[in-house]
């Protein structure tokens, strides 16, 4: 028996996410310039963060809402992340686990 490795979209495609327009996520590009360490581009399990030219970007519809992004922020990199709980009625639904 051969075990697979589910991809990340793979794994996400279980939760159910009622998207808002508006993100709940901030980012402060002026802080993240300035950061050494950009841990929000490795500690979120969801892969919400990338770099791009130069800017971090959020994809927050793929929020896990674990608050991983911000914790690590405030902790290793320049606080530049702000985070808030979506709007009533958004965000993620677990299915599973």
């Amino acid at each position: 028996m051969t075990s697979e490795r589910s991809t990340l979209d793979h794994l996400l495609g279980f939760d159910k996410f009622e998207i808002d327009r508006s993100s709940h996520i901030t980012i402060d590009q002026a802080r993240c310039a300035s950061c050494p360490q950009m841990p929000c581009l490795t500690v979120c399990p969801a892969g919400v963060y990338r770099q791009v030219h130069q800017n971090v970007v959020a994809a927050h519809e793929n929020c896990l809402e674990c608050g991983a992004c911000k914790i690590s922020c405030d902790s290793d990199g320049n606080a530049g992340i702000t985070w808030r709980n979506p709007s009533a009625g958004f965000g993620i639904i677990f299915r599973f686990g």
